[in-house]
């Protein structure tokens, strides 16, 4: 398969996603909204595309249509996101956005299958790492663009209007991408133990991950008191970072599986305690910096492993599967944290609210990271075999 056209569109993809989707929490957070709509925005996004493309996921293992479904589901995501730069009330983003996300589910299930049967027979870590650092310089460009753009016009319909724009030419790019035929496999039962140990692990790990989401968010708005130009700033520094530490963290997820897993996931356990002493935003600024270690490693080592786990020519209703069970476990835990934070904030100053509520994030996130180190790990897992009975022919917040 030749791999231009899919740099290319991974490259424009990213570029249309980063253009909006990362104002969105700030958008609604700062319009006004409850505590409760702020955290169903920040976490709607990971749950209902992982509903989708769990359906996605299926139609694209059957179908062998993945680089179709990608390019409609860009089409789709384009319109919509137009659509949204006319209507900028709280309420209305959210349902526009939960749209959105349920079509961007079709689009991962397309193009996660995509680049899965594309990693076959290739070094994992390296393969998924050269599109990670691709989508990580469009997500630059794009945050360079809407710092540009906020310092003069701080308006969020420009931004969702150029996102639109950017996601129709993404699908353009991919037209006409030749398809992968990849002779599908089925798992063995320790394949399959395997698996659902993953699963159950990430969805613990979700849990803690999506409760400090919507923290973050209003740390930034009401504690930091970042305006638009510091927030998109300060996304940038953090993309940059990310491209910096990308091409190590290939290396380290080729050598390495357990430790790379493991510090991705430990690693993000100094995040709600930092946040909780941030007062001015050159201290985001800073973090973020150092941001990119853990965010490369989060754009290549789960999913590699994931890959590593499950059979050739299932990719699409796999990846759906992790992605759905680690969208209700975060959905779950952003909506728990608006809940107690509203709760805390009637009794308690909302500092010292949100400091109680970053200390259950970062043990929780803690606890779940070593339960990572319990998982089995190595390039030589049990071997899928193929649906003859041989085997197989062929074997992306803080």
């Amino acid at each position: 398969m030749k791999g231009d056209r899919l740099k290319l569109h991974a490259f424009w993809n990213s570029l249309a996603s980063n253009t909006a989707s990362p104002f969105v929490g700030f958008n609604v957070t700062a319009s006004g909204a409850s505590d409760l709509l702020i955290g169903y925005v920040q976490a709607i996004g990971s749950l209902a595309s992982a509903v989708s493309q769990l359906v996605g996921g299926r139609i694209a293992d059957r179908s062998g249509r993945r680089a179709l479904i990608a390019v409609v589901s860009s089409l789709v995501v384009g319109v919509l996101w137009m659509g949204s730069a006319l209507v900028q009330s709280p309420a209305f983003l959210a349902v526009s956005f939960t749209a959105i996300t349920l079509v961007v589910g079709f689009y991962l299930a397309g193009w996660t299958s995509l680049i899965g049967e594309a990693s076959e027979k290739t070094e994992k870590g390296s393969f998924l790492s050269t599109y990670a650092r691709l989508q990580t310089v469009g997500a630059l460009g794009a945050l360079l663009l809407t710092t540009a753009i906020t310092a003069y016009y701080p308006s969020y319909s420009a931004l969702y209007l150029l996102s639109g724009i950017f996601f129709v030419v993404s699908a353009m790019v991919l037209r006409g991408q030749k398809e992968q035929r990849v002779e599908k496999a089925v798992m063995s039962e320790a394949g399959t133990a395997n698996l659902k140990r993953y699963y159950l692990v990430s969805g613990v790990y979700g849990l803690f991950w999506g409760f400090a989401w919507p923290l973050f968010t209003i740390t930034l708005v009401k504690v930091v008191n970042m305006d638009l130009f510091e927030y998109s700033l300060s996304q940038v520094i953090g993309a940059a970072s990310t491209i910096a530490f990308q091409p190590v963290v290939g290396r380290l997820v080729d050598r390495d599986r357990k430790k790379a897993v493991f510090w991705g996931r430990m690693g993000l356990v100094a995040y709600p305690l930092v946040y909780m002493f941030f007062s001015a935003p050159w201290q985001v600024y800073v973090v973020n910096v150092f941001s990119g270690l853990t965010n490369a490693l989060l754009n290549v080592a789960f999913v590699a492993h994931l890959y590593d786990i499950s059979p050739a020519g299932q990719r699409g209703r796999y990846s759906a599967e992790f992605n759905l069970i680690t969208g209700i476990a975060t959905m779950a835990g952003s909506l728990a944290a608006g809940y107690a934070l509203s709760v805390l904030s009637a009794t308690n100053t909302l500092w010292l609210s949100l400091a109680y509520l970053y200390v259950i994030a970062a043990v929780g996130r803690a606890i779940a990271a070593l339960l990572h180190l319990r998982l089995p790990y190595g390039r030589k897992l049990p071997e899928p075999v193929g649906e003859t009975g041989g085997r197989a022919g062929a074997s992306q917040n803080v």
